[in-house]
């Protein structure tokens, strides 16, 4: 029999749809994706205005209470929550589809889904805080 990149690519393919296909049939497994990539977007949007905004000036990374200013740098430092939040999405979606022919998928997917989601939001406050150390305090 010879060696063919198609049949290989066919096949390789065909199990990719059905491991997916898995995870997509479950609904609030859609949901979860969808809520976690609208804010996804959103952060990266907003990464991105605070990262115009700072321009060529020092970034202000974290703020100690006790302390005050405990690490300043480059604006683009400012990229690394959405880009975490990113492995969280895609680390979760990876794990729930592994999962879902499992007996307690049910379970898992909304554990998976809800820790994605937190994942997003705590993202979200990190923004937040860097908005406000940088410009407002």
């Amino acid at each position: 029999m010879a060696f063919s990149f198609y049949s290989r690519w066919y096949a390789w393919r065909r199990a990719l749809g059905v491991f997916l296909s898995s995870y997509w049939r479950y609904r609030p497994n859609r949901r979860y994706l969808v809520l976690a990539l609208i804010i996804q977007v959103a952060l990266w949007f907003f990464a991105y205005k605070i990262f115009t905004t700072v321009g060529q000036d020092l970034f202000v990374a974290h703020y100690n209470v006790d302390f005050g200013i405990d690490s300043i740098g480059d604006g683009r430092r400012v990229f690394s929550a959405p880009l975490l939040a990113l492995g969280v999405i895609i680390f979760n979606f990876l794990l729930t589809a592994i999962f879902a022919r499992r007996e307690h998928f049910h379970f898992l997917s909304h554990a998976f889904g809800l820790l994605t989601v937190f994942a997003q939001i705590l993202a979200a406050l990190v923004l937040m805080s860097l908005y406000l150390i940088n410009f407002l305090a």
